[in-house]
């Protein structure tokens, strides 16, 4: 019984494992999951990325529809005209509505709906459309209406939420009012001003663009990029949004490529990284994403691009009238004639 008794010991012994031994089974683990966590990450965010592609591909594709059917591509927003026929923000140059105004001065479509608000019927959003009020009624903000008790402008459609941004259906609320928030604005071309040389893209302020007006090309002209709300999430509205003073959108529903603050004569911003923690709301005017070293865009015939900072350029920054065009600057626009090659 003894003998059996110490054999019994020994290969207890044996079979157990040191304090060192699982300390470098442990390492070892560590060093593994260390090793397969970035890998993990970037096969998420490459998913992420796929499925922002194919919101895109959906948005050009339902603007195209809203052509085939309209004959025109949708306005980034329509505003009034008083009845003298000045605008009502008089400092500033835009187009008439390309479907007329009424006797009060509001556009026959109605007031401050969205490019987006436009084509929901071509992304299986019919319902809420027949439920937006596009009346020329002359009561301001037309999406302030509660059918069901809740705003129109507050109903979240996924179509225009990139996957990569973690907030997902966050709402900007003020008391009774609630909007949903979207992750891509269309392009106004470089900027929201005539004087400024600006709204010569295909998205912008009471505009009705027409297929043989880009001549530049579809596959050379941008229709949508990617710009996330920033943190206090005041910019960016799916369905409604007038966007700062002049109210034509901007920041809100489109964005140039070198976009102008308030004024004409305002210095550009560019494309370039950006942040979600941004209380000041510096970000939200110009083009960038939550995907690392650029942003995917809508091309004008329905392919997605994914272009990288380095396309929108610091230059951008500079206002002398003689400098190198930014390939982003050169897509932006449906006519300027330029000539440009996008990197690889």
């Amino acid at each position: 019984m003894r003998v059996d008794l110490i054999s019994t010991r020994r290969r207890s012994r044996i079979a157990a494992f040191t304090l060192v031994e699982l300390l470098v089974v442990i390492a070892i683990i560590g060093i593994l999951v260390g090793l397969l966590l970035p890998a993990v990450q970037a096969a998420r965010e490459a998913a992420r990325r796929t499925q922002c592609v194919n919101n895109l591909k959906q948005q050009v594709l339902a603007l195209h529809n809203h052509h085939d059917t309209f004959r025109r591509f949708p306005s980034a927003l329509q505003v009034g005209f008083r009845n003298s026929g000045a605008g009502w923000y008089t400092s500033y140059k835009y187009p008439r509505s390309p479907a007329g105004h009424a006797a009060n001065g509001y556009p026959n479509e109605g007031a401050f709906w969205s490019w987006m608000a436009r084509i929901a019927p071509f992304i299986e959003q019919t319902n809420l459309y027949n439920a937006m009020n596009r009346t020329p009624n002359g009561t301001g903000w037309p999406w302030w209406q509660r059918p069901g008790g809740l705003d129109i402008n507050a109903q979240l459609c996924p179509t225009f939420v990139c996957p990569s941004d973690f907030r997902g259906g966050s709402k900007w609320v003020s008391g009774p009012d609630s909007a949903a928030l979207t992750s891509y604005l269309g392009v106004t071309g470089r900027n929201q001003f005539q004087e400024a040389n600006g709204q010569d893209g295909i998205l912008y302020i009471n505009s009705g663009v027409k297929m043989g007006q880009i001549t530049d090309g579809t596959s050379n002209t941008l229709m949508v990029g990617e710009r996330p709300p920033g943190s206090t999430l005041e910019y960016g509205w799916q369905w409604a949004g007038a966007g700062d003073d002049p109210v034509f959108g901007t920041s809100d529903v489109v964005l140039g490529v070198l976009e102008r603050q308030y004024v004409p004569t305002a210095t550009p911003d560019f494309f370039r990284p950006g942040a979600v923690q941004d209380p000041g709301d510096i970000h939200r005017y110009h083009f960038w994403s939550l995907h690392p070293g650029g942003a995917n865009w809508a091309i004008g015939d329905g392919s997605v691009k994914f272009i990288s900072y380095s396309s929108g350029g610091p230059q951008a920054q500079t206002t002398t009238p003689v400098r190198a065009l930014t390939v982003l600057e050169a897509m932006a626009t449906r006519s300027g004639g330029e000539v440009f090659q996008l990197p690889d």
